[in-house]
């Protein structure tokens, strides 16, 4: 008969209190409150601000954790993102510079070019003022079968 007494009182007690094990879960359910003090901001000064801070990040660890972290990788990355802009302006001054040069040389090779031609055109009436005539038949010479003399050696 104890037996079965606990059996029944072991299997009534969850049925006769479904309200205490609701109150259970809803207690475990809220966050933990703490006090907040009221602080007017003309009479706070920087080191109550300090002070409220530094307790802060106390019971904050993780996300003043994950804040800095935060930080550092945007410091971090302003960082980077400056170093290639001055980076991509300073090869786009020395590309400019280079295709600069590159148009000044193509250009004094224009001006020697056309010297160059020019020289080449008045070359046969010069050689007419100084009495030469244009040569008629063209001579070749072969010196594959050349042998020196003695007496140039």
């Amino acid at each position: 008969m104890a037996a079965s007494a606990r059996r029944i009182r072991s299997q009534a007690s969850p049925a006769s209190h479904p309200e205490r094990q609701q109150e259970t879960r809803r207690a475990a359910a809220r966050p933990e409150l703490h006090v907040v003090k009221s602080e007017q901001a003309d009479s706070s000064s920087s080191q109550d601000r300090l002070h409220s801070f530094i307790e802060w990040t106390r019971s904050h660890t993780v996300p003043v954790i994950q804040v800095g972290i935060a930080i550092a990788f945007l410091g971090a990355t302003a960082v980077g993102s400056l170093t290639l802009r001055t980076q991509m302006a300073e090869n786009s001054f020395d590309s400019q510079q280079t295709e600069q040069q590159i148009e000044k040389l193509q250009q004094d090779i224009q001006t020697d070019q056309t010297k160059l031609d020019s020289l080449q055109a008045s070359l046969p009436q010069k050689a007419q003022d100084m009495g030469m005539v244009p040569q008629q038949d063209s001579v070749t010479i072969d010196l594959n079968g050349y042998q020196p003399s003695d007496g140039s050696k």
